[in-house]
C-alpha cells in the first residue's frame, strides 16, 4: 500500500487497513512528520498520538496533492507563442 492510500484510509474510517503495521508507520511516516514537524514528538503508542499525527499527516497530503494540481493545471494554461510574421 502506497502512503497517500493509507492517510486517506485511516481518514475515512478512522482506522488502519491489516496490511499496516508498526514498521510500515515508522519507516514511512515518520520521516514525514519529522521533516515538516521537526517540534512534534512521534509515538504510535498511545491513540490520542496517532489521531494527531495522522490529523498532520492529511494536511500535508491535501497540501502536496494541491501543490501538484496548480502545478498541472499551469502547465496546461501556458500558451504558445505566436511567431511574428515576416513582413514583406
Amino acid at each position: 500500500m502506497t502512503i497517500e492510500k493509507v492517510i486517506k484510509e485511516y481518514d475515512k474510517v478512522k482506522a488502519f487497513p491489516s496490511k499496516v503495521d508498526i514498521s510500515f508507520l515508522r519507516n514511512n511516516f515518520d520521516p514525514i512528520l519529522k521533516e515538516n514537524y521537526p517540534d512534534v514528538r512521534i509515538s504510535w503508542a498511545c491513540n490520542s498520538c496517532v489521531k494527531n499525527q495522522m490529523s498532520l499527516l492529511l494536511s500535508w497530503l491535501i497540501t502536496k496533492e494541491t501543490k501538484e494540481a496548480e502545478a498541472v493545471k499551469k502547465k496546461r494554461n501556458v500558451r504558445k507563442k505566436r511567431t511574428p510574421k515576416k513582413k514583406s
